[in-house]
């Protein structure tokens, strides 16, 4: 209908909000989902938010969850007639989403997320996901190591699909942590430790904020400059369990870079520049890699030496007498020279397009999520 707005379904958990949330929702509106599990698996649903004004019987705007399976229905809820307990347990792998408005005057509207009772590295069915979708998570209690010092708390949330494009702002980056009022799963995404079409578990810890949170662009989205806090969470990779080391990279070397063709620029004098592919290393001094001016379709290939797990990229661009960079690109791989094969990421339908660039001063980090394994990267 046309009440729907920001909504990303995928089998295994989604994310749905009403049209211009977290504004006041449009008058006389409609949207209907429907949300479906694979089967043999049943629906856990958070409840976000549900601002809706208050009126008899929620008349000026309603949410109405059902399971048609079982003939069972959830609501109307709004303003005080909201759901009883934050998250939903069904029995059923089929929930029906309904709302609906008609004319009022506030409202921020509603905002759910869903996961199944068998998402990937989560509970084991009827035991209830932490669901971190608006960031509510828990403040660990911590604990000592032997000597008796206090040590963080790793937890452990479930982020569902469709993070990315929720309301609300992150500070800070991977490598210092982010500032505990960032939106969990918002910031999880930012992180790279889950990729937004999937969502997926989330391993993080509380540590002591630090004085100043740096800007970031990462994954589709810009982390702001904030001040200092209290907490600061930090997400873990796989079974890292320690924060990462500041300005510490896992950064992969580089055997040789080639190129589909390179720039060689000629100046006012007739003096010539080149802008050659053993250039394009980031950091590197001077002037960086540019194809020669028209060329389509053009590649900066890396050869790692010998086949590495590749889990991400950074790339800058060029401020060296001219405001150069690369606002979006697709990645291919090979782990031989000759067969290539083009990232799909997690979606695995056609090839990732990459948000690059939008200047030529700020670094812009993308992960890979799987990670790629191959000797050549293009």
């Amino acid at each position: 209908g046309d009440g729907c707005g920001h909504t990303v379904l995928t089998p295994q958990s989604g994310t749905l909000s009403s049209k211009n949330y977290p504004g006041t929702y449009p008058n006389h509106t409609l949207c209907r989902w429907r949300v479906r599990a694979p089967p043999g698996a049943s629906l856990l649903l958070a409840f976000g938010d549900v601002d809706l004004e208050a009126a008899e019987g929620c008349a000026a705007g309603s949410l109405l969850l059902s399971e048609p399976d079982r003939g069972i229905a959830h609501g109307p809820y709004c303003r005080g007639a909201a759901p009883a307990a934050p998250l939903l347990v069904t029995n059923t792998s089929t929930v029906t989403v309904l709302f609906n408005s008609s004319s009022h005057r506030s409202g921020r509207g509603v905002l759910l997320s869903y996961a199944t009772s068998e998402h990937p590295g989560g509970d084991p069915p009827r035991r209830k996901p932490r669901m971190g979708q608006l960031g509510h998570l828990g403040t660990p209690q911590g604990h000592r190591d032997p000597h008796g010092k206090p040590q963080p708390d790793p937890s452990c949330v479930y982020c569902p699909a469709g993070c990315k494009d929720i309301a609300g702002d992150i500070w800070g980056n991977v490598r210092q942590g982010y500032r505990d009022t960032s939106v969990l799963c918002k910031a999880a995404v930012h992180a790279g430790v889950i990729a937004d079409e999937l969502g997926g578990q989330v391993a993080l810890s509380r540590h002591k904020g630090v004085t100043l949170y740096e800007a970031a662009v990462a994954n589709g989205l810009r982390s702001k400059r904030g001040s200092l806090s209290e907490k600061r969470l930090v997400f873990h990779k796989g079974s890292t369990l320690s924060p990462p080391e500041r300005g510490h990279r896992d950064v992969l070397d580089v055997a040789a870079f080639n190129a589909s063709s390179s720039w060689l620029e000629a100046d006012a004098l007739g003096q010539h520049r080149a802008w050659g592919a053993e250039r394009a290393a980031l950091g590197a001094p001077g002037r960086s890699w540019a194809a020669e001016p028209g060329a389509a379709a053009a590649w900066l290939q890396l050869d790692l030496g010998t086949r590495r797990n590749v889990t991400g990229i950074v790339t800058k661009g060029s401020s060296d007498g001219h405001d150069y960079y690369v606002t979006s690109y697709s990645i291919s791989s090979s782990r031989d020279g000759r067969n290539w094969r083009g990232y799909r990421g997690s979606s695995g339908q056609e090839d990732k397009l990459f948000e690059g660039n939008s200047d030529s001063v700020q670094e812009v980090s993308n992960a890979f999520i799987p990670a790629v394994v191959a000797r050549y990267v293009r």
